[in-house]
């Protein structure tokens, strides 16, 4: 009787265990980032820095804009509407932020203080009266010149705004000016070489400003030498002129220089 039969398994193919060396690290892990060529990584974080730069750009934007929109409501930006506006000659855009009858206004007793300036030593109490009474009464026939004149002052004390950007004169003009807000009235100071420009500006009901004063001498002077024929003894010398136009004043001057009142 024979040995018995060992039961040995079949043979069959052994598996194999590869491992990639040049994409596994050691103890056969993957590599990591750090351990990547140079251009792979590379590609990798660009879209991750566009992306950034986008969010930053659109942020800018956003921000950007609502500051704008909030900026509208400044009186710098009403202002820089009249600058525009006289800088290119557009009287329609210029009345939309410049009310002309209020300014008119607001030059009658800035005329008065010319004309008793004017008067001197001719200047009695019964003149400075009727001056003042004769000022109101003018304005109607000065408020075209004090709409040209306005205009004109503001085109040229603001020659260098010309040709700029809107945007650019509209945010740089609270660094070259004076504005202080009080509630819905704001005051503008602008120094202009010698000379002092005041303006004084109040906000509507749309939000925007308008300019309702201007303290001007220079365009004060102008005015007043409009009206000057009709003002007593203004413009002229001390002489027998000035005193003519004197004693056309009923009951100012009882007896001067022995001539008696007319």
């Amino acid at each position: 009787m024979g040995a018995p039969v060992q039961n040995v398994p079949p043979r069959g193919r052994r598996s194999r265990i590869v491992i990639d060396l040049d994409k596994a690290g050691p103890w056969g892990h993957p590599t990591n980032q750090a351990q990547q060529p140079y251009g792979v990584r590379k590609r990798k974080k660009w879209p991750i820095v566009l992306g950034i730069i986008g969010g930053v750009l659109l942020l800018l934007v956003v921000g950007g804009y609502f500051y704008w929109q909030s900026y509208k409501s400044k009186p710098a930006y009403s202002l820089a509407l009249a600058i525009d506006a006289a800088q290119r000659g557009d009287s329609k855009a210029f009345d939309e932020v410049v009310d002309t009858e209020k300014i008119a206004s607001s030059f009658a007793p800035q005329m008065v203080d010319e004309a008793l300036g004017r008067l001197g030593t001719a200047l009695t109490p019964a003149m400075r009266q009727r001056v003042e009474r004769l000022i109101p009464t003018f304005l109607p026939r000065v408020r075209d010149t004090v709409h040209s004149e306005v205009m004109r002052h503001v085109r040229e004390d603001t020659a260098r705004a010309a040709g700029k950007p809107f945007f650019l004169v509209a945010l740089y003009l609270p660094y070259v000016v004076e504005i202080k807000q009080e509630g819905d009235t704001a005051t503008i100071t602008a120094s202009l070489g010698e000379r002092t420009l005041v303006l004084t500006m109040q906000r509507s009901s749309d939000q925007r400003w308008k300019i309702v004063g201007v303290k001007d001498p220079l365009l004060a002077r102008r005015l007043v030498d409009d009206v000057a024929k009709d003002l007593p003894a203004i413009g002229g010398d001390l002489g027998n002129d000035v005193l003519r136009e004197i004693q056309k004043l009923p009951n100012i001057i009882p007896d001067l220089g022995g001539t008696g009142r007319r």
